[in-house]
């Protein structure tokens, strides 16, 4: 299941350091989120930022939010063809983005993110957890992209 909680594996395995084209930030209105977010990297613990690895060298992963409450992950391989699509509800709340699977999904979860930061070219989403592992705290941050 890649969609958002992709995101959430990806934090894990990933950190990098952010750019900062808008210092000041935007508004978190839902407007400021539509669009294509291609995903940068990730951090966890305030680790070392890890890249994204896209499998297609020409055409990269992206999340994609819509005005009708969709987010949908676009995945390709490595032959660049696009292999996987998924979808979720999203909401936001304030500054907590709320993603949830759709009431067919057999597969239900909602998880709540943190708008970090946004900017007209980047996104930074904050997730608290637990490492099921060690059981200990651990502060997770998907990074993503517009350009």
């Amino acid at each position: 299941m890649k969609k958002i909680i992709l995101g959430l594996l990806i934090f894990t395995a990933f950190t990098t350091s952010c750019s900062s084209d808008d210092d000041n930030g935007l508004a978190v209105t839902e407007q400021n989120i539509l669009g294509k977010w291609y995903l940068k990297g990730g951090k966890v613990n305030n680790g070392a930022f890890q890249n994204y690895i896209h499998e297609c060298e020409t055409l990269r992963d992206f999340q994609e939010f819509t005005s009708d409450g969709v987010i949908t992950f676009n995945g390709y391989d490595s032959d660049c063809i696009l292999q996987e699509v998924e979808g979720s509800n999203w909401t936001l709340d304030g500054n907590t983005l709320i993603v949830s699977s759709f009431d067919t999904d057999p597969f239900l979860f909602e998880d709540e993110f943190i708008v970090e930061k946004i900017t007209s070219n980047e996104l930074v989403l904050k997730q608290n957890g637990i490492n099921e592992e060690t059981e200990e705290v651990e502060v997770s941050r998907l990074y993503l992209t517009r350009n």
